[in-house]
């Protein structure tokens, strides 16, 4: 097969469109937007974004998966903003999005909510393309290129206030290891594609997958080849353990920072390549970095993941 490429990007944070309407704050996002007034405005910044955004456009990749957090209290204002800005840079046939925690910062309807990006979370089946998702609970899709099929998947629930946890529930890993099972028992490499890490090691239980265990031990059953994540805003690199052997975990960057912050780093996204290698794959990850002193983006890292 030829080799797929894809770009991972993730914990984008637009800026609040403008002040919300006071009625809109008489709940979880009162804290959300006084912590963006007071922090995470400074914390991201579009034009960093779009410095990076416009490399990864650059390397004419066959996917982009963008892993959650496009906006920052889920106000349709800035989700109408977040669907022009993705319809600026990204097209949806070559594009896939998943929620992250503050795209479903609370309950939101869904056609002024995130089915404003609904074009972004179509999923292929036979070559052609199935409508977006009416709803959360339209997850996990599929994104099938060449050989490598995408499962992209929904760990984000509204939460109460002072969590940012994830769940997928029952039925969405149920869902997930019935797609694994079949793309791998028609030799395709997986790649399963979710905000919330499926460890504890970087985030408290607040933070976390809370069914995180459920998952492994489906991915242990199912077999996969990668799994990509967001929401830790800096990037990691571990294993899961699967029947095959251990299968790598990237978390990726932020890639909205414009300078690094204590334990962040400066905007980045990785550029994977997938590669089939005898009776298996060869997956490479390439982290692209912003430099903040000249505002070029350059690699920073390279690693043979699998």
């Amino acid at each position: 097969m030829a080799v797929i490429r894809f770009t991972h990007l993730t914990d984008l944070h637009l800026p609040i469109p403008a002040s919300p309407p006071t009625a809109t704050l008489l709940n979880k996002r009162a804290l959300g937007y006084l912590s963006w007034v007071r922090n995470r405005r400074f914390r991201h910044d579009k034009a960093a974004l779009e410095i990076i955004t416009a490399d990864a456009s650059a390397s004419k990749a066959d996917l982009n998966v963008i892993t959650g957090d496009i906006v920052n209290i889920a106000l349709p204002a800035e989700f109408t903003a977040a669907r022009n800005w993705l319809d600026t840079w990204f097209r949806p046939e070559t594009t896939v999005f998943c929620p992250g925690n503050h795209d479903t910062y609370v309950a939101t309807h869904w056609a002024s909510g995130l089915g404003q990006l609904a074009h972004f979370m179509r999923g292929q089946r036979s070559g052609d393309a199935m409508p977006g998702p009416d709803g959360a609970h339209d997850f996990p899709y599929l994104r099938t290129i060449g050989d490598v099929v995408f499962i992209i998947a929904n760990s984000s629930p509204p939460t109460a206030p002072g969590f940012a946890s994830g769940k997928l529930g029952r039925a969405q890993i149920d869902a997930i290891e019935k797609a694994l099972k079949a793309a791998g028992e028609n030799g395709r490499c997986r790649v399963l594609a979710l905000h919330h890490p499926i460890t504890h090691h970087h985030v408290s239980r607040r933070k976390g997958l809370d069914d995180a265990r459920e998952l492994r031990a489906a991915l242990d059953r199912a077999g996969v080849e990668l799994v990509i994540h967001g929401h830790t805003h800096f990037p990691s690199f571990e294993t899961v353990e699967t029947k095959a052997g251990p299968r790598p975990i990237a978390g990726g960057g932020s890639a909205s920072h414009p300078h690094r912050r204590g334990k962040y780093h400066p905007a980045r996204y990785t550029r994977f390549s997938v590669d089939r290698s005898g009776p298996g794959w060869t997956i490479t990850a390439e982290v692209r970095e912003l430099d903040p002193a000249d505002g070029t983006v350059k690699t920073a890292e390279t690693r043979r993941l699998l």
